[in-house]
């Protein structure tokens, strides 16, 4: 069984002029509701810069099959139900 994969977004944010912070903010139990879980300590002189060490951050969060829920399980593969080779519309 495997463990539900975590919401997790990546913004940057200009709170002053010319001063960019990164930030991860993960969904909440309401759909579409974002909270900040993690943010830079320092700002960022450049957008590109933020959301760079931004990626970073979230990328750590990762790990290698993605931000899940509860401890790590190995994904079980599951057969699609429905026929996914081509078909020929006559």
């Amino acid at each position: 069984m495997t463990t539900d994969l975590r919401r997790i977004a990546l913004t940057v944010d200009e709170p002053w002029p010319g001063m960019y912070f990164w930030v991860l903010q993960e969904e909440n139990d309401d759909a579409g509701i974002y909270e900040p879980i993690d943010s830079a300590d320092a700002p960022a002189t450049s957008y590109h810069s933020a959301l760079a060490a931004g990626y970073i951050a979230l990328q750590a969060v990762c790990g290698q099959t993605g931000p899940r829920r509860g401890g790590a399980v190995a994904p079980l593969f599951i057969s699609p139900s429905i026929d996914l080779q081509h078909t020929t519309l006559q």
